[in-house]
C-alpha cells in the first residue's frame, strides 16, 4: 500500500471504555479517561442515544484531540497532506444487536443512523486532514457545511458485514469535501454521501486556511473522484449564484410546464369539489394537503463534540419525517433513491424550540419531459401496483423563538424516494413555488445535472 493510500481503520468497539489501538493513545488508561471526562465537560458529550459507530467514531476524535493543552495557540502552519482513509466496519453478520440497532419494521437498513455515522466518519477525516500533529497548538474547527450527492445504490443487507469508507476527496481555501461510501464485502458501493466542511478559525470565529492535498501522489481512482468533486462543488455554486444560463428550449419547456400545472392547480384550490369529479384533476393533490411536521425542544442529549444539535441527528430526523409522509402519501413503503440540496445554514443550540417541516413538492410522471400531459396515461392493461414513481420532498429544519418572536430556517433537504402503486400528482399552489419546483426539481433532470 503507497503512502498516498494510507488507511486508517476504525475497530468498532461497543464498549466505548476499552483501550483505543489509536497512535494518538499514548497514555495511561486512567489518565486517558480522566482527560475525555474533562473535554466532554468543556465540549458536550457522548450520549447512549447516539449509535455504536458514532460512539466509537468520537471517541477516536476525542483521543486525538490536544486535551491536555486546551488552550494551546491556534496552528499557524500549512502543510501538504496526503490522503488516508478511514473504515469503519459493521458486523451485522456476527453482532445481533448491532443489526437489530440498525433495523427497520421491513427489516432494512435505517438510512438515518446510516446518515449520522456518515456525518461523524466524515468529521473524523476532516479532524486528521487539519490537524498539523503539533501537540503544542490546536486546529480550526470545521463545521459540516452542506452534504451532496447523498444516493443508495442498492439495498443494504442486515445479514453480512458492511464497511463504511471515508477520506478526503477535495480540498479549496478553507473547505474539504470528505465523500463516504459504503460498501459490501464485495466492495460494491451501496450508498454514497459527500460532505462539505468550512474551516474557522477558533480565535476570531472567521474562515481560516486548511492544509491543502498532495496532488502529485494521488492515485487514479483518488484524481478522478477530485476532479468529479471540483466539477460538482463549481457548479453547486454557480447555480446559487445564478451563473447557469438557462437555454432557449428549456425557458419555453419551463413557460409551457408552469402555465399547465398552475391553470390545474389554481382550479384545484379555488373548486376542489369539482376538482375531484374532473378526469384529469380526479387524482391532484395540493402541495398544503401533503405537509406533515413535528415540533420538539433540542435536548442535551442531542449534542456533538462541539455542545451544539449534531447534524447527523438534524439529517436523521429530517429523513425519517420524510419517509413518513413519504409512507403515507403512497400507500407503500418508500425506497431512499438520493438526497440533494443539503444546507447547514446555522447552528441549531440546545434548549432551542425545533420544528421540522416535510411536504411533497412534486411526483414523478411518466413522459414529463416528452409532452407537458402531467396526467397519467395508464394502460388498461397495465398492473398499477408495478408502476414506480418518485416523490420528491422539501424538509425545513426551523428554529422557533417565541419569546422574541423569531423564526430562522437552519436546514433544508430535498429527499426522493421511488414508490410504487397508483398515486397522486402533486401541484404547486402559486407561480413561484411552480417556478422554484422547476429549477430544484426538473431542470437539473433536463439539463443532465442530476
Amino acid at each position: 500500500m503507497t503512502n498516498s493510500n494510507k488507511r486508517v481503520v476504525v475497530n468498532l468497539v461497543l464498549d466505548c471504555n476499552a483501550r483505543s489501538t489509536a497512535p494518538f493513545a499514548n497514555r495511561t488508561c486512567d489518565n486517558r479517561n480522566n482527560n475525555l471526562q474533562l473535554m466532554r465537560r468543556q465540549m458536550g458529550y457522548i450520549s447512549h442515544q447516539r449509535t455504536a459507530i458514532t460512539k466509537r467514531l468520537w471517541n477516536d476524535r476525542l483521543e486525538q484531540m490536544n486535551v491536555d493543552k486546551p488552550h494551546a495557540p491556534e496552528q499557524t502552519e500549512i502543510k501538504k497532506k496526503k490522503i488516508k482513509e478511514h473504515v469503519v466496519l459493521y458486523d451485522f453478520e456476527n453482532d445481533l444487536q448491532l443489526a437489530r440497532d440498525y433495523a427497520t419494521p421491513w427489516n432494512t437498513a435505517r438510512i438515518g443512523r446510516i446518515l449520522e455515522d456518515m456525518d461523524s466518519l466524515a468529521g473524523n477525516v476532516v479532524f486528521t486532514h487539519i490537524d498539523d500533529e503539533n501537540l503544542n497548538t490546536r486546529p480550526p474547527n470545521a463545521v459540516t457545511a452542506s452534504a451532496d450527492n447523498i444516493r443508495q445504490f442498492d439495498t443494504l443487507s442486515l445479514h453480512q458485514k458492511t464497511f463504511l469508507h471515508g477520506a478526503v476527496a477535495f480540498v479549496g481555501t478553507s473547505s474539504i469535501v470528505v465523500r463516504c461510501d459504503l460498501k459490501n464485502e464485495q466492495g460494491k458501493v451501496l450508498m454514497r454521501a459527500d460532505f462539505t466542511f468550512a474551516a474557522r478559525s477558533n480565535v476570531t470565529g472567521k474562515a481560516t486556511p486548511v492544509n491543502t492535498l498532495d496532488l502529485e501522489n494521488l492515485t487514479e481512482k483518488q484524481k478522478e473522484d477530485f476532479e468529479e468533486v471540483k466539477a460538482q462543488s463549481t457548479l453547486k455554486k454557480n447555480r446559487k449564484m445564478d451563473k447557469m444560463p438557462m437555454r432557449e428550449e428549456v425557458k419555453e419547456f419551463r413557460q409551457k410546464w408552469v402555465k399547465k400545472v398552475r391553470e390545474m392547480s389554481r382550479v384545484a384550490r379555488e373548486m376542489p369539489a369539482r376538482a375531484v369529479l374532473h378526469e384529469k384533476l380526479s387524482k391532484t393533490v395540493l402541495t398544503s394537503q401533503t405537509v406533515h411536521e413535528n415540533l420538539f425542544v433540542a435536548q442535551p442529549q442531542q449534542v456533538n463534540l462541539s455542545g451544539r444539535i449534531f447534524g447527523g441527528f438534524l439529517l436523521r430526523r429530517g429523513f425519517e419525517l420524510a419517509l413518513a409522509n413519504a409512507y403515507t402519501f403512497s400507500g407503500s413503503f418508500p425506497i431512499f433513491v438520493k438526497m440533494s440540496d443539503v444546507d447547514f445554514r446555522a447552528p441549531v443550540e440546545v434548549g432551542d424550540l425545533l420544528r421540522f417541516r416535510a411536504k411533497i413538492i412534486h411526483v414523478g410522471e411518466e413522459g414529463e419531459f416528452k409532452d407537458l400531459e402531467l396526467e397519467k396515461k395508464i394502460d388498461e392493461k397495465r398492473n398499477e401496483a408495478e408502476v414506480e414513481r418518485e416523490v420528491v420532498l422539501q424538509v425545513e429544519a426551523i428554529v422557533v423563538n417565541p419569546k422574541t418572536v423569531n423564526a430562522i430556517v437552519t436546514n433544508s433537504f430535498l429527499i426522493t424516494f421511488r414508490v410504487k402503486g397508483d398515486i397522486s400528482t402533486v401541484l404547486p399552489e402559486s407561480t413561484d413555488e411552480a417556478y422554484g419546483v422547476f429549477e430544484r426539481v426538473i431542470r437539473p433532470k433536463l439539463c443532465g445535472w442530476d
